[in-house]
């Protein structure tokens, strides 16, 4: 059965309900590492956003560049724009799990971090809609929710045990296998950084459904 992956990422200004979620971005990508669809949503508006003092010394004051990307330029408020952005990233959803359905396919949600990025995700649909959290899907239907980091941590325990980094698990992974050039890289664009979650879990399953070899 072909299986599809929606990974989704978010920006944040901060790391506590008092900041803001600057940015969405989500990617539909197939076995192939085809990207079917993609999703930006920017949601920084420079005059309302609340920055961390260690979130903006740390992170966004050395990435100017990426925040301007992340600018909104609508006639929304910051909080009509956070239940504009949810009720966008909700309706990608729905599209695609129907998309799915209409073909048969198997889509799984994922993302590199369930805890932040669906916990923030999650505190959206509970502040501006009526709809179930993640995992269950916008038919109300539980499903379960994939997070890449830990998928990948958990085949590096098994076929490199003496790997032992907390970072640089893409990196070894196509060393050890034969994996295709990823075309985009991570660069803190949520829609790119979704694309890069996308086709790391599509290596997973080429190489749990043996499409993917171990490099001889």
């Amino acid at each position: 059965m072909t299986t599809i992956v929606l990974a989704f990422d978010i920006e944040r200004s901060g790391a506590t309900n008092d900041h803001h979620t600057i940015g969405i971005g989500a990617s539909v990508v197939n076995g192939n590492f085809e990207e079917l669809d993609q999703l930006f949503l920017p949601g920084h508006i420079p005059d309302e956003t609340n920055f961390e003092q260690r979130c903006w010394d740390e992170f966004w004051s050395k990435y100017p560049d990426k925040l301007k990307e992340l600018e909104y330029h609508g006639d929304k408020d910051m909080q009509n724009r956070q239940e504009e952005m949810i009720t966008q990233f909700q309706k990608f959803r729905a599209k695609w799990e129907d998309i799915a359905k209409e073909n048969g396919w198997t889509l799984e949600l994922v993302s590199d971090n369930n805890v932040y990025d669906g916990g923030f995700i999650n505190e959206m649909l509970f502040t501006h809609t009526n709809e179930l959290p993640i995992p269950y899907n916008t038919k109300g239907k539980y499903k379960p929710f994939w997070e890449t980091h830990s998928e990948q941590r958990g085949l590096l325990m098994a076929v490199d045990p003496s790997f032992t980094s907390p970072w640089g698990f893409t990196k070894r992974i196509a060393e050890l296998y034969d994996v295709p050039e990823m075309k985009v890289s991570h660069d803190h664009n949520p829609a790119n950084d979704a694309y890069t979650i996308a086709f790391e879990h599509q290596v997973l399953f080429g190489i749990r459904d043996g499409r993917i070899k171990r490099r001889s």
